[in-house]
């Protein structure tokens, strides 16, 4: 949408060129009124081949760039120029577009400088005056604070290319039955022309079948279905979502929303009767797969701001009840969208409002005991400074789609394969798979061998398993324990396996539980005469390694490479020698089966800061790949952390010119290793 202070700074440029920039930037400031900002991009360029320093032509391609076509990072070169020559009356405008421009690429303390420097001047009276700033710098500090970003087996998103994704928006996929169905704005006739709101073309929906992981080329797609005439078809519709049995399409049009039956294409859809069509402005909802409950958008009516998201009951007779306004935990002063309610009951939805990375992010809630539950953005990678929205999984997976502006797509808003698995911790499923197994050496009568027995279907995905002995935790994590008491006795040792399934859209938490009645120990005495009945037990602790973290020392003795896995530039496949080092770490861990990992990733300070976190997250997702792949039970990694550039050792950050061989210290996995060995306890007697 054209921001309306706009006017005012081209203005400003067109007062103060000379005769000939003056035309040019007059014709350029003509295009950006007919919302053709390509060729307003044309008249700046020709102004710039005359003067590459202009501030004028600078600062209108920044602004164009930047304010109307979304491409912050082309914008941020031509900002700069223009700032190092703005006059004080537009220093404000530039400094707010770059903040921004810097803001989406991910580089938050530099966005943070130029947000700082129009903070004592963004008042309402001023022609530049930015409502979201507060929130623009509270979203960069909350970047800063949460720069984790999820392993790939945990949460990802990948852009589904060019058969359904365009220079032009496409956005709201549905996928129901090997076929996507999704709205873009595009020209497909030489008639069509662009609306006067964002300077784009009309909404349309397009649809698309799915066959041996390729998408067939889109066609225009209408309700009812006019086939291959559908692509003369005005426009103006937009599909919402769709019910899991594949029949029932919701879509948005004209202002309203409809129920469409995907088993009778020829039929008009229905308008939702009862009170869903409260409002004039209904852009989006979602039924739940039981079709008695619906999510939908709406401007807000309580002064809440932007758009809420309501609820809305589907009654005996078949209508609708008048929407209910969600908790202002959720809907907030700015915009809440694309509400979606997966299986298990979470509500994702996308919101500009709540603390996050910056635009729409998506976050998630549960209605619990009577209240929806405080919303969590579901943070990196899915989440981005950019604008994420319409996130919603295919039944019973945990693959899906949604929409976003991130950097890298083929322009504006595109669509991307997604893959989310919620960290949420489960209830259990409870199996009678937990083994135990006396294996009393001469020194040690009291130490046994406990086995998880993860259940066939899941082996191999074994995230955590936590051991409990009376319902204390023990520091062994393994599928399989050694664990030696400290005395006879009845004891209950429980397990409880989490599993990280591929097709699942949630974890899977499997427990066990048993009874142990230890007895008496068997002594064997090297003595000619056993001991007698009055003999008492004495236990004595020894501990031949300390639980925690290890040393380079401590594992320069067991055998450890110390050194990291280092990686060539823009790249996470490992080296060769990187193999060599970790299988001779295999060989240590499979030596020694009480130590665990934590796994840190790295990268250089080239590229930016949300891209290089996402290389050292898929640098530790190589090598955590490798391990499990060579028989490291993955529930011995204990925790990854992904740097990114965070952490540079030797200096060489932004804008200091390094060797190639110094940016190589940067781009590594390092380790650390704990011992996680309950101590060893010796039995003998005393007389």
């Amino acid at each position: 949408m054209k921001n309306i202070i706009t006017p005012i700074i081209i203005s400003a440029l067109i007062l103060s060129s000379c005769s000939e920039e003056k035309r040019l930037v007059r014709k350029a400031a003509n295009a950006i009124d007919q919302s053709d900002y390509d060729k307003a991009l044309s008249y700046y360029d020709q102004a710039l081949a005359r003067d590459s320093n202009s501030f004028r032509a600078n600062a209108g391609k920044g602004i164009v760039l930047s304010e109307f076509m979304g491409r912050y990072d082309k914008a941020i070169p031509y900002l700069e120029k223009a700032l190092k020559k703005s006059p004080e009356e537009t220093s404000v405008k530039i400094n707010s577009d770059l903040g921004k421009s810097y803001h989406y690429v991910g580089n938050y303390p530099r966005a943070l400088y130029h947000y700082g420097k129009i903070t004592a001047d963004n008042k309402e009276d001023n022609p530049y005056y930015d409502a979201l700033l507060s929130k623009r710098i509270a979203d960069c500090k909350f970047a800063m604070e949460h720069p984790q970003v999820a392993p790939p087996e945990e949460q990802y998103a990948k852009n589904v290319g060019t058969a359904i994704n365009s220079d032009f928006p496409e956005y709201g996929p549905v996928y129901t039955n090997s076929t996507m169905i999704f709205t873009a704005k595009r020209k497909d006739t030489p008639k069509e022309k662009k609306n006067n709101i964002d300077g784009r073309y009309f909404e349309s929906m397009y649809i698309s079948s799915y066959t041996d992981g390729n998408f067939s080329t889109p066609r225009r797609y209408t309700i009812p279905d006019l086939g291959e005439n559908s692509s003369f078809h005005s426009g103006n519709e937009s599909a919402v979502s769709v019910l899991e049995d594949g029949k029932t399409l919701y879509l948005f049009k004209g202002g309203e929303l409809y129920a469409a039956d995907l088993t009778n294409p020829t039929k008009e859809p229905d308008k939702l009767s009862g009170k869903a069509n409260f409002l004039d402005f209904h852009p989006y909802a979602c039924v739940t797969n039981d079709g008695k409950t619906m999510f939908l958008v709406s401007e807000s009516v309580n002064n809440g701001g932007g758009t809420d998201i309501y609820q809305s009951f589907k009654k005996e007779d078949g209508s609708w009840s008048r929407p209910m306004l969600l908790p202002f935990n959720i809907n907030t002063e700015y915009n809440e969208d694309a509400p979606y309610m997966s299986e298990d009951g979470t509500l994702f939805f996308a919101s500009n409002g709540l603390p996050g990375y910056g635009g729409y992010d998506i976050y998630k809630t549960r209605y619990v005991n009577g209240e929806w539950t405080t919303p969590v953005n579901i943070g990196q990678p899915i989440n981005t400074p950019a604008d994420e929205i319409y996130f919603t999984l295919n039944p019973g997976s945990s693959n899906g789609y949604y929409a976003s502006n991130r950097m890298g797509g083929y322009g504006d808003m595109d669509i991307y394969g997604v893959h989310y698995v919620s960290m949420d911790m489960p209830e259990c499923t409870t199996t009678d798979t937990l083994f135990a197994t006396n294996e009393s050496p001469a020194n040690e009568p009291l130490a046994y061998k406990f086995s998880a027995g993860i259940p066939e279907q899941y082996k191999g995905q074994v995230r955590s398993v936590t051991w409990k002995i009376n319902d204390v935790t023990i520091a062994e994590t393994g599928e399989q324990i050694n664990y030696v008491f400290d005395e006879t006795g009845t004891y209950k040792v429980s397990a409880k396996a989490i599993i990280l399934c591929d097709d699942c859209p949630a974890l899977i938490a499997v427990c066990s539980e048993k009874e142990i009645n230890t007895g008496l120990p068997t002594f064997v005495s090297t003595q000619t005469e056993k001991p007698d009945a009055t003999s008492v037990p004495k236990v004595e602790y020894t501990s031949p390694v300390a639980v925690g973290e290890l040393n380079n020392s401590q594992l320069i003795s067991l055998g450890w490479n110390t050194n990291p896995c280092y990686f060539d530039y823009d790249e996470s496949a490992l080296r060769e020698e990187s193999k060599e080092l970790l299988n001779q770490n295999i060989r240590v861990l499979k030596a020694n089966r009480d130590l665990s990992l934590v796994i840190n990733g790295y990268a250089d300070a080239r590229g930016t800061d949300g891209y290089n976190k996402d290389l050292s997250a898929q640098r530790i997702y190589s090598v955590r790949q490798y391990l499990v792949q060579n028989g490291i039970s993955a529930g011995r990694i204990t925790a990854i952390t992904a740097y990114g550039e965070s952490r540079i050792t030797n200096g060489c950050v932004d804008d200091v010119e390094c060797t190639e061989e110094q940016h190589q210290e940067n781009r590594k996995v390092d380790f650390k290793v704990s011992n996680n060995r309950v101590l060893y306890t010796r039995v003998s007697f005393r007389d």
